[in-house]
């Protein structure tokens, strides 16, 4: 028997993770109805945070666990992270720690994994937002990391620029693409846009997006981009609720997917 496996990062923000976590995993149900569909929450600490909120989560190794019990032969474990980071990799060693009851146990890409899905979540993103006035830039705030796959990162600008969209960039709390550097990069363009809207490249719009983009702290990047001259909008809205971006990671036939086992 088949069986898929959601595997998140997890949010303790309810609002957000009803229209991110919990529409991918219905539409998974719909897309696979004759199939048991499990979810699991990597982070610990955000499984910790649920249980006192009376919501029970499993790890991987624990879904996995009990989808054999159930019969489960064959796994093919969608998980909703954004590039190949430390995240990605220690969802990879569970997967292994896991396989052995399983003949079969696959684990698909991240959303940024190659050119193809660079371009194909760019226009998701593109299609969401639609056209940008003369004088607005389109900033996308992503979480960033030291690990190689923040490469993805200043790639996925590059890809907008190819596009023909230089008035998107992407920037990172963590990893190389900091603040700093937009502040740099918006001071470039020509025409220089008076106007900034701010979106997260986060799967949910959970703290980064609430504070750190758009919080009222002194150094939120809103504040900053304020203080830089620029007009503000903050849209509050994760990745995984766009539509688009939930059928590219709920796509099996992604290149990328990994055969655990």
């Amino acid at each position: 028997m088949q069986g898929v496996l959601i595997a998140s990062f997890g949010t303790s923000h309810r609002d957000s993770r009803e229209k991110t976590y919990g529409a991918m995993l219905q539409e998974a149900r719909e897309r696979w109805p004759h199939l048991p569909v499990r979810e699991a929450v990597t982070s610990g600490i955000i499984r910790g945070k649920l249980a006192r909120e009376g919501m029970a989560a499993l790890d991987v190794p624990s879904a996995l666990g009990q989808m054999a019990a159930e019969g489960v032969t064959q796994v093919m474990v969608l998980p909703t992270f954004v590039i190949d980071g430390r995240e990605y990799g220690r969802l990879l060693e569970d997967c292994r720690k896991a396989a052995a009851p399983f003949e079969k146990l696959t684990l698909a890409p991240p959303l940024l994994n190659s050119p193809a899905g660079l371009e194909a979540a760019a226009k998701v993103v593109l299609d969401r937002q639609g056209p940008l006035p003369e004088d607005t830039a389109l900033v996308l705030l992503g979480h960033g990391t030291g690990h190689r796959g923040d490469f993805a990162y200043p790639a996925l600008e590059s890809v907008f620029r190819e596009l023909g969209h230089p008035w998107v960039l992407v920037g990172t709390v963590e990893g190389y693409q900091g603040l700093a550097g937009v502040c740099c990069r918006l001071g470039e363009l020509s025409p220089r846009p008076s106007r900034v809207v701010l979106r997260p490249f986060l799967f949910t719009a959970g703290d980064h997006a609430k504070n750190d983009m758009a919080g009222e702290g002194e150094g939120s990047w809103k504040n900053v981009l304020v203080r830089e001259g620029y007009r503000v909008e903050c849209v509050l809205e994760g990745l995984g609720e766009l539509p688009g971006i939930r059928a590219l990671l709920l796509d099996q036939d992604r290149d990328g997917a990994y055969r655990v086992k």
